[in-house]
């Protein structure tokens, strides 16, 4: 596949060589609406779109199916989901390069014809439309809600307490207040930095810190009630956090939310999901965790709750696939995970029963260690301000104007108190400058391409038909798994949600007298591996019979044999 990026990637020329702000080189809403329509447009053998869902800020969600050939929702998917976190804007440029590369090399490239033709990918780029867009307006700031409305701090008003500019620099910082009852305090090397005071060691805080803004509802509470309602990364069932911030009024309630549910239910042959998004397991791949659920109970059953970490048999999987996107990224270590809570990577696996793999994509790199003299001596423990100190040293290497210097701010509601506004400027932590995504879509690319690849496929080993006795015959077949994830995960046999093979025996019209006419089987372990089946018939000599197996997430092998 190696030979195939270098020719894939000549696609991508003319990015800009320099972002001149967050934006430059990303695409709003009507841009990526634009995108997805030209790439529809020049390839209708390969590419079609379907809008699952319309956000309340009336964006569509979409979903693009990339396949070629006859029944392409019949053979085992790959569903690419990205951007469902607002301010993760990298996942969706990425998932759309990766799909427009994909497009373009069909029947150009051998190995993208072949993987195209036998498999199909779903590629649903920007889950959470409204938060996206704040993106690309003024004034920037990181926003996770969409366009509804909700009273996040219960008063009986809704979204009346924000974030505002209150400097006028187009950007929502934070506000850092002098307080000698703060919890945070100044890094003596860099003051520009802040960290938490350690009071087990004798350390004292000076700062309160907020969101950039006023108390307008005067509560003494700051930016709590902001504009929308619903983080869509939040909003899924799996460990779902009721009352929880941006969580929605309740699982499921987003027409997002459910749009991208219900597009998976109405695409049963979706074998495995990768999201692009805060949500990490390839770095470090999910552990089995040996333990009792609620009251001492079995996890996955009623009594005892829901699963709380992968599946024993679904470890050795899920570790393989963790080095497989290393070697193709190159991306060996970064930030943790996310919380698994009401987000899509977590729903998928636990929730659905698919394979389930999630990356951030894009993370700011990890610089030269740190010497004595850079920052405090801080705690092992401290790990947000050490990465916050990397970042501000590689923000202020690569991004102008990405750390708004502290400045003061004559605050009326701390009036006699010192107030300051600055800090990193919005998204400059999350996503990169738009001359990177070309260099993070290529190692991106060889891993979904390999991903896809890895799915299972069946096929109908050795049939053959044996004489027993006047007009009495044996038919027996293998029943192989090409691919190299087995049939069904373990967590796919718990949840129910995927389909097991279907094999059957059509007669023609003869009578079946040993071995059932069909069965569910499954799983089928990947790399080969088979299992054989076998039934007696009564007929004529020179009659015929179909042995068929079919899985949504394992395709489709048939084979016909003679009675002789």
């Amino acid at each position: 596949m190696a030979s195939v990026l270098i020719f894939l990637f000549a696609g991508l020329a003319g990015r800009p060589a320099l972002a001149q702000s967050p934006a430059a080189g990303y695409r709003d809403a009507a841009a990526l609406g634009r995108a997805i329509d030209q790439l529809a447009a020049a390839h209708r053998n390969v590419v079609t779109v379907t809008e699952v869902a319309r956000s309340p800020g009336n964006r569509p969600v979409r979903a693009i199916r990339l396949a070629a050939g006859t029944g392409p929702d019949d053979r085992p998917a790959l569903l690419i989901l990205a951007n469902a976190w607002g301010p993760h804007l990298v996942g969706s440029e990425v998932a759309l390069n990766i799909t427009t590369l994909l497009a373009n090399a069909y029947g150009r490239d051998s190995a993208v014809t072949a993987l195209l033709d036998t498999r199909t990918l779903y590629v649903i780029p920007r889950m959470n439309p409204d938060a996206a867009e704040a993106f690309f307006r003024t004034p920037r700031y990181e926003r996770i809600r969409n366009d509804g409305s909700a009273d996040d701090d219960h008063d009986w008003l809704v979204d009346e307490d924000g974030p505002e500019d209150l400097n006028g620099d187009g950007l929502i910082t934070m506000m850092r207040v002098r307080d000698p009852a703060g919890e945070w305090r100044p890094d003596s090397a860099n003051p520009a930095l802040l960290r938490k005071a350690d009071r087990a060691r004798g350390e004292v805080g000076t700062y309160r810190l907020y969101t950039e803004g006023a108390d307008n509802d005067h509560d003494q509470a700051w930016n709590e009630d902001p504009v929308g309602s619903t983080s869509i990364s939040a909003n899924f069932t799996y460990q779902y956090d009721f009352f929880g911030d941006a969580t929605g009024i309740y699982s499921m309630s987003e027409a997002e939310t459910r749009g991208v549910a219900d597009f998976f239910i109405a695409h049963p042959n979706i074998a495995a999901v990768y999201v692009l998004g805060p949500q990490d397991n390839l770095l470090t791949p999910w552990k089995h965790k040996s333990g009792r659920g609620l009251g001492g109970k079995d996890e996955g059953t009623t009594a005892g709750g829901p699963y709380t970490s992968i599946l024993e048999a679904d470890q050795p999987f899920a570790e393989e696939i963790s080095a497989r996107f290393q070697r193709a990224t190159g991306l060996k270590t970064g930030p943790a995970s996310a919380p698994l809570s009401g987000d899509p990577l977590s729903w998928a696996y636990f929730s659905m029963g698919r394979w389930a793999f999630g990356s951030r994509t894009w993370w700011i790199p990890d610089g030269p260690a740190a010497d004595s003299t850079a920052t405090d001596s801080v705690s092992s423990a401290d790990s947000a301000f050490k990465a916050g100190a990397n970042a501000y040293r590689w923000v202020a290497a690569n991004v102008p104007g990405g750390f708004v210097p502290w400045t003061t701010y004559a605050h009326p509601d701390f009036p006699g108190q010192e107030v300051e506004i600055g800090g990193f400027a919005p998204y400059v932590t999350i996503n990169p400058p738009a001359a990177l995504l070309d260099s993070i879509s290529r190692g991106q690319l060889a891993f979904v391409t390999g991903l896809a690849a890895a799915l299972p496929r069946i096929t109908l080993r050795n049939p053959k038909v044996t004489a027993v006795g006047s007009r009495t015959w044996r038919i027996e077949v293998e029943l192989a798994n090409e691919g190299y994830f087995p049939t069904l995960s373990a967590i796919g046999v718990k949840a129910f949600w995927p389909q097991r093979i279907r094999l059957a025996l059509d007669p023609g019209g003869r009578e079946i007298v040993g071995g059932r006419a069909a069965q569910l089987v499954g799983p089928i372990a990947g790399g080969g591996a088979s299992e054989k089946f076998g039934w007696v018939v009564v007929g004529d000599p020179g009659a015929t019979v179909t042995i068929t197996a079919s899985s949504p997430v394992a395709g489709t092998a048939s084979a016909t044999l003679k009675l002789r």
